[in-house]
């Protein structure tokens, strides 16, 4: 029984879950701030409703970001995907289920354009994804002729994928739900995976020990484009409606949400159950806001402090940890190989970070 305490006081410490305590204090503080209205069921489905393609996006930078690459066209797919999805039942007589299939297909090409101009012409990522997503925010404006699409087919029967609820629960946040442990159980469970973790903390050493690191990253971006055209189906279904550009303001709270989630369970790694309870942390703060009457800016400033003391205090708690000396071998005369140093990268991708 003993034995098991360390492990749980770790688990259980502000710097492995430091976002679910930030996180019941807003549940907290909101509930003394507006009682009437903040402690509630519906504003719990409100907050799971509202925030799911806020998730579905942070998800969908979750890959690129493991493996080294920045995807910052999420918002301009979203917005292409949500319109084109629109368009194509309104244009065409297609099946639902084959128009979803046509949207995500044009997400997967999205993501091989980004893997082109990051892998082939080697330009840096955060540069080629941000000319992507203006891109395809402006087809997004030309696909729709600069209106907002809307029709009976697309508020009729499509709409359930969004509007069926369980439990008082629609749809979506079973979506993210699903999502999130699909992601956490690759990421941490199979090789590919591991591999990806690799490649992000150290391309080169992970290239020397055999990671097919371009192939790493063209999935991770492929993946990425997947994801971000399928939250913009579910926007679609959401709205009833699609808005061309309606997907930018998604970008940086997936940012935020990634990063934080990055401080929880394994700091400094990239991981699906953090970034989760990263966006429906800030969701929450944001939403009660709203409740209380606050300023409409109010919920970005309150985002962009969370994130930081979040990020601080972690980065507190790593510089106060007590660093551990190794001593030098006495029969070692000579400095790691690159394979050995090749093993430890595949090491820590496969256990975690170390502090």
């Amino acid at each position: 029984m003993h034995e098991y305490w360390p492990r749980t006081r770790r688990f259980l410490g502000f710097g492995n879950i430091g976002a679910v305590y930030v996180w019941l204090f807003i549940i907290i503080l909101f509930t003394l701030w507006v009682p009437d209205v903040f402690p509630t069921v519906n504003t719990t489905q409100a907050i799971s409703r509202n925030f799911t393609t806020a998730g579905l996006a942070s998800l969908a930078i979750l890959l690129p970001m493991a493996s080294g690459t920045f995807d910052a066209s999420i918002g301009g797919t979203i917005s292409l995907s949500s319109v084109l999805c629109a368009w194509l039942l309104i244009n065409t007589g297609l099946p639902i289920p084959l128009v979803i299939l046509i949207t995500i297909a044009a997400g997967v090409g999205v993501g091989l354009f980004n893997a082109f101009t990051v892998i082939a012409l080697r330009i840096p990522s955060l540069i080629a994804t941000l000319a992507t997503w203006l891109i395809a925010d402006s087809l997004s404006v030309a696909v729709s002729g600069n209106r907002t699409i809307t029709s009976t087919r697309v508020s009729g029967e499509f709409t359930q994928i969004s509007r069926a609820d369980l439990w008082g629960f629609t749809a979506p946040f079973f979506y993210v739900i699903v999502l999130m442990v699909l992601l956490a159980i690759f990421m941490s469970f199979t090789s590919t995976g591991r591999m990806m973790y690799a490649v992000g903390f150290n391309p080169e050493v992970a290239r020397l020990s055999g990671v097919r690191v371009k192939r790493m990253q063209v999935m991770a971006l492929v993946a990425s484009g997947a994801i971000a055209a399928f939250a913009g189906v579910v926007l679609t279904a959401r709205l009833s409606s699609a808005t061309p550009t309606s997907g930018s303001p998604y970008l940086l709270p997936a940012f935020a949400a990634v990063f934080l989630g990055a401080t929880q369970f394994r700091a400094k790694r990239f991981n699906a159950p953090g970034t989760v309870i990263a966006v429906y942390m800030l969701g929450t703060g944001q939403y009660g806001l709203l409740l209380a009457g606050a300023p409409q800016w109010m919920p970005n400033v309150f985002q962009g402090v969370a994130l930081v003391a979040a990020i601080g205090l972690t980065q507190l708690r790593d510089d106060s940890a007590p660093k551990i000396r190794h001593r030098k071998s006495p029969n070692r005369t000579s400095p790691p190989s690159s394979d050995t140093k090749a093993a430890d990268v595949i090491g820590v991708a496969a256990e975690g970070t170390p502090r």
